[in-house]
């Protein structure tokens, strides 16, 4: 009985072909849009945190107690190679990058900024987090004697230079005078952090060194993680060996970058919201309909014997198969845009201005996740099941013999 319910219900959508094919599509549509904004929103969000951890903060970093809050290289770590050894060795740790920094003045002949100079081991950060590639302009590389920088390009139109030009460097060292330190660009670096790309100038670790008169020194030890899954518990260890340092996760550096996948999040469950509208609307509309045309001809079913269980099962399955079908299509047509925007990305280079300053990259990558998949299958099925609810009470409430007799439409 219930093979026949579910042919019937099939031919009842081939009978009504324009009708059926019009709500799969509105489905299929709104299904693959929504898909591809989620994916475009995580892969905003996952680049954000990516380029914060490679070129900032790694998974964990380790500071002197109040270096955070004062920014004083008075609270600087001293001797770090014993810590360094213990990270070489640790079978959990995958890289790690020691750095010495120190907020100052950054001038030109015509123009003065605040920035943070920053000692580091290119080296390092090659390995670190592929610093290199976030080179846009010039060489990666300090010169044959250490003698030249990297800047960040925001700081780099700030100040009007370009490659090659001339920079000095004014800022109190560890004996509390103030020294000054002169440097040619060698080359532009765009990360994506703000905070790098607005405000930072690198040279050297040895310059550095010299330049604070802080042999031996660190303000900062970033490092990452073998398996993204063990941070706290590396984090946690790292707290008990090293009881003098601060050992931060890169969340609780940059909560905001939490808030923002936080607020991507809202905007998910806003557009599945959308699509459990449009597609609990549209199967509504069309079962509603489906069953005031057909009130005689199930009339007639009930009154030669037919169970309710029967026709509602076959309603049943006619949402149910425009729903099934609009979810396929959906699903394909929203993999495939994802698929592209995964590897090829979209282009907004003439926006390029608008989303680097909010730390964006011009070219927007999506990311892909099974469980889009599944959530948007539960959205679509659930939908259906509450739209059949009031018509399926409609028909129940009928009464054949009266429609049967036209005294009831």
């Amino acid at each position: 009985m219930y093979k026949i319910a579910l042919d019937l219900a099939l031919k009842s959508l081939m009978r009504r072909k324009t009708r059926t094919l019009m709500v799969i599509m509105m489905i299929a549509l709104s299904l693959s849009g929504l898909l591809f904004l989620q994916g475009l929103y995580d892969g905003m969000v996952s680049h954000m945190i990516n380029t914060t951890i490679r070129s900032d903060s790694g998974d964990i970093s380790l500071y002197a107690k109040q270096y955070r809050f004062e920014k004083n290289i008075d609270y600087h770590i001293d001797d770090p190679e014993p810590i360094q050894a213990y990270l070489y060795q640790s079978e959990e740790i995958n890289a790690y990058a020691v750095r010495l920094m120190q907020e100052g003045l950054v001038s030109t002949a015509h123009k003065s900024l605040g920035a943070t100079l920053r000692g580091v081991t290119l080296e390092d950060e090659r390995k670190f987090g592929d610093f290199y590639t976030f080179l846009s302009q010039g060489k990666f590389s300090f010169g044959p004697k250490n003698q030249d920088a990297l800047i960040g390009f925001k700081l780099a139109e700030k100040l009007k230079v370009t490659l090659g030009s001339r920079l000095i460097f004014t800022a109190q060292d560890a004996n509390g005078e103030i020294n000054a330190i002169a440097f040619r660009i060698s080359g532009i670096v765009k990360t994506g952090n703000l905070t790098i790309d607005e405000g930072s100038v690198f040279v050297s670790m040895e310059t550095m060194e010299r330049f604070l008169t802080l042999p031996n020194s660190a303000t900062q030890i970033a490092l990452r993680v073998k398996d993204e899954s063990q941070i706290k518990s590396v984090q946690d260890t790292l707290q008990k060996k090293f009881k003098t340092l601060d050992v931060l996760r890169w969340d609780e550096l940059y909560p905001l970058l939490i808030q923002m996948r936080e607020m991507m999040n809202i905007f998910n469950w806003v557009s599945y919201a959308i699509v459990f509208a449009v597609a609990a609307l549209g199967i509504f509309g069309v079962i509603l309909m489906s069953i005031l045309e057909r009130m005689r001809e199930f009339s007639i079913m009930m009154a030669i014997g037919t169970p309710y269980r029967n026709i509602r099962y076959q309603i049943i399955s006619e949402a149910f198969a425009m729903a099934l079908f609009g979810y396929v299509f959906g699903a394909l047509l929203g993999w495939g845009f994802l698929l592209y925007t995964a590897s090829v990305g979209i282009d907004l280079r003439y926006f390029e201005a608008g989303l680097e300053s909010f730390g964006l990259n011009a070219i927007l990558y999506a990311d892909i996740r099974y469980y889009y998949f599944f959530q948007a299958f539960a959205a679509v099925f659930f939908a259906t099941f509450l739209s059949v609810l009031w018509p399926l009470h409609v028909l129940k409430k009928i009464k054949p013999i009266e429609v049967i007799q036209g005294k009831m439409l």
